[in-house]
């Protein structure tokens, strides 16, 4: 057909060409961004934050072509949306976008609401925010509640808040209510509250630029890039978790939402989730168990209070709070059953590495009721040790470490679906932000000889509904199947994670528990006193090993005392991992330091030796040992605390605590030497030869009272005590 007939045949249709060309650049909506004012309240936020809420911010809205409540368009590969229609009722204009999706036309359906926001996509990422009569919330003063059920019945399974995260893979949207993968958890959230307000808006596929991603970098770690513009220009903050696993390599994106579950294709991931499964995994069959975010808080770091002064001082300003203030980490550590490095890591992330204005102003470093960095409102403390000591006693042993708690989700960090974090903060990344501080830390002090805190202790992880129980065969408390616990049962559940210490017995394994007394009882002392050698019994087929415990070249591997050794070092008597001098001669402060422990003797009093002042790490050992009353000085003011300590001197602390003390002399005058045992010694090393916490030397029949300690000999006599 001649070009004259075609554009005849046309007109006769009333139809032009000018009019077909205009009528479909009509169909193309325009997109415009509005005006935000100016405040100054994003620099007291956090820089993510800050790059987050800026990037949304710049959110793009389209320019309405009618005046219904909903309007379908196409999302185009090239960035633009066409118009197709428009629908009063929203499951009706869902309807009409999936439909357009079944008949293949090119681009991504979409629905539009009246403020011209995508709420949703036939193909899409979700994107947390918060919108309120169609202006986008500058603040991060809202958090939007996550649900096990579609239903969202309370109570809830945690929050989160749009200041910290950008996307989410959407698994099902009917329009009311989103089911989301989120930090670990897959859960529901409520798309548009009573009040009208947005939690969470969809960007289609092919719209999406910038995804949160993991790589490993040139050192062979793994790296969490978290985004905070899923539309644009790249912008990421990037948290280091620790090495990286096997099954990745170097210059390759992998997609999670988990931290468990790897992808190098989004849509797949997307499948899997919407199928509940993750079979297109490249660790399918091998999930990953970040060992920093799954360790228990009921564990020690290798690291001394010495140590931690050291990381303290290379990674903090020299205003910081944290300085100088390792005794305190520590003394929480063995009081309170707080892993000293995961404290440091939450104190890092939670004041800004000490400088934060919560931090200079009421002392609070771990954000304590501060409500999304809000000061008012927040805890105030007298001093930093008070804050550290208290958060540490009532907050996480007695709160988040403790299964009789309502804020128990077992005691690791974890992410949204486990762990503190679930309660503890609306960040969903605010674990990884302190592990990757306690991975810092372990890199940092490990130095040449590599990390001594990673791998340090095998992990169990429950996979049955059962019981914990102590070596007396009492519930301590139980653990419950998988996603039913809830803020009124707080209890164990499948998925936590607990430190297997050794075997039991063939059945068995001895593991450390969250709490050492039955949920029916009262804690120890009332608060979250701690003790160390009150261990838990699991049934071996209730619980899998997720990782290989290391194996460092220690030097008491073939010493006659190891078994000892080991389990001072369970019972966390005794800090260092790898290097323990089994041979040398232990000093009465070191010999102090672990009675102290061993016994939990904790009552501080006075003391006035002109050799032992405030600032020495032993200054509060000496003064618990004082006013516990079993040790006294050497004479002249001094407490020698640098000398080594006697067998007698020994023999003498362990007789008065146990009250182990006989003045028969039976045992002691068949040895040789007996005679020379000082007086004030006598009845005390009598009462621990008739326990059988002390021997002789067989080879000439002797004591040797005056004879010093070797540290090995001191753990075994311990160790015996404590049977």
């Amino acid at each position: 057909m001649k070009k004259s007939n075609i554009v005849m045949l046309l007109l006769l249709l009333g139809i032009s060409l000018s009019t077909k060309k205009s009528s479909a650049q009509d169909n193309i909506y325009k997109i415009y961004t509005k005006p935000i004012p100016k405040t100054g309240y994003l620099q007291e936020l956090p820089k993510e934050v800050r790059d987050d809420i800026q990037s949304i911010q710049n959110m793009k809205y389209l320019k309405l072509k009618t005046a219904s409540e909903y309007e379908i368009a196409i999302s185009n590969d090239d960035g633009t949306y066409s118009y197709i229609q428009n629908e009063e009722n929203l499951n009706s204009a869902i309807d009409i976008a999936n439909n357009l999706k079944n008949t293949k036309n090119q681009g991504i359906p979409v629905v539009i609401n009246k403020e011209g926001i995508v709420i949703y996509a036939t193909e899409g990422i979700g994107r947390v925010v918060k919108i309120i009569d169609g202006n986008v919330d500058i603040t991060n003063n809202y958090t939007t509640n996550v649900y096990k059920t579609s239903e969202l019945k309370s109570p809830e399974h945690t929050y989160i808040n749009h200041g910290y995260i950008d996307d989410v893979p959407i698994i099902e949207d009917n329009g009311q209510v989103v089911k989301i993968e989120v930090s670990g958890y897959t859960g529901y959230i409520k798309k548009q509250e009573d009040d009208g307000s947005l939690n969470i808006i969809t960007v289609p596929m092919n719209q999406v630029n910038n995804l949160s991603h993991y790589t490993v970098n040139s050192n062979n770690e793994l790296v969490h890039a978290i985004s905070s513009d899923i539309t644009s220009t790249p912008k990421y903050s990037y948290q280091t978790l620790g090495p990286a696993p096997s099954f990745m390599n170097q210059n390759t994106k992998y997609y999670s939402y988990d931290g468990n579950y790897f992808y190098t294709d989004i849509n797949q991931l997307i499948s899997d989730a919407k199928l509940d499964n993750h079979n297109n995994a490249i660790n399918s069959n091998n999930p990953y168990y970040n060992y920093y975010q799954y360790l228990p808080g009921r564990s020690k770091t290798s690291y001394t209070s010495d140590d931690i002064n050291r990381y303290f001082e290379q990674y903090t300003p020299s205003d910081s709070l944290l300085r100088n203030t390792g005794s305190y980490f520590i003394k929480a550590q063995n009081e309170y059953g707080t892993n000293a490095a995961l404290l440091v890591g939450i104190a890092m992330n939670e004041s800004d590495r000490g400088t934060s204005n919560l931090a200079k102003t009421k002392f609070n470093v771990f954000g304590t009721n501060a409500k999304d960095g809000y000061v008012q409102g927040a805890d105030k403390f007298s001093s930093i040790e008070e804050c550290i000591m208290r958060v540490s006693n009532y907050s996480f042993s007695n709160g988040y470490f403790n299964p009789k708690s309502w804020k128990y989700n077992s005691s690791s960090l974890g992410n949204k679906s486990l762990g503190a974090n679930v309660r503890y903060a609306s960040d969903p990344f605010w674990s990884e932000k302190a592990i990757s501080r306690m991975y810092q830390l372990d890199k940092f002090l490990g130095g040449d000889t590599g990390l001594k805190d990673y791998n340090r202790y095998l992990l169990g992880m429950y996979t049955n509904e059962t019981s914990v129980k102590n070596t007396l065969n009492k519930e301590l408390y139980s653990i419950l199947p998988q996603n039913t616990r809830t803020k009124n049962t707080c209890k164990g559940q499948v998925g936590d994670t607990t430190i297997v210490l050794n075997e039991k017995d063939s059945n068995n394994y001895n593991i450390r528990p969250d709490r050492i007394v039955p949920i029916t009882e009262t804690n120890i002392n009332g608060d979250g006193t701690y003790l160390w050698d009150r261990d838990g019994v699991i049934n071996k087929t209730n619980i899998k090993i997720i990782n290989e415990k290391s194996n460092p070249n220690t030097d008491f591997t073939t010493h006659w005392a190891k078994s000892y050794i080991i389990d001072g070092m369970n019972k966390g008597w005794v800090d260092t991992a790898n290097v323990f001098k089994p041979e040398n001669f232990i000093t009465r402060a070191e010999f102090i330091k672990i009675v102290n422990r061993a016994f939990n003797i904790t009552q501080i009093g006075e003391e006035s030796f002109r050799d032992v002042n405030p600032g020495d790490w032993f200054y509060d050992e000496v003064r618990i040992a004082i006013n516990a009353g079993y040790i006294n000085g050497r004479g002249n003011g001094i407490f020698a605390p640098y000398d080594p300590i006697t067998r007698q001197e020994a023999a003498k602390i362990i007789g008065y605590i146990t009250n182990k003390i006989d003045y028969n002399f039976t045992y002691l005058s068949a040895f040789n030497d007996g005679n020379t045992v000082l007086d004030w010694a006598k009845p005390y090393v009598e009462g621990v030869l008739k326990a059988g916490y002390m021997n002789g030397y067989a080879e000439d029949n002797t004591f040797k009272p005056s004879d010093n300690i070797k540290r090995a000999e001191a753990v075994t006599i311990l160790s015996r005590t404590k049977m």
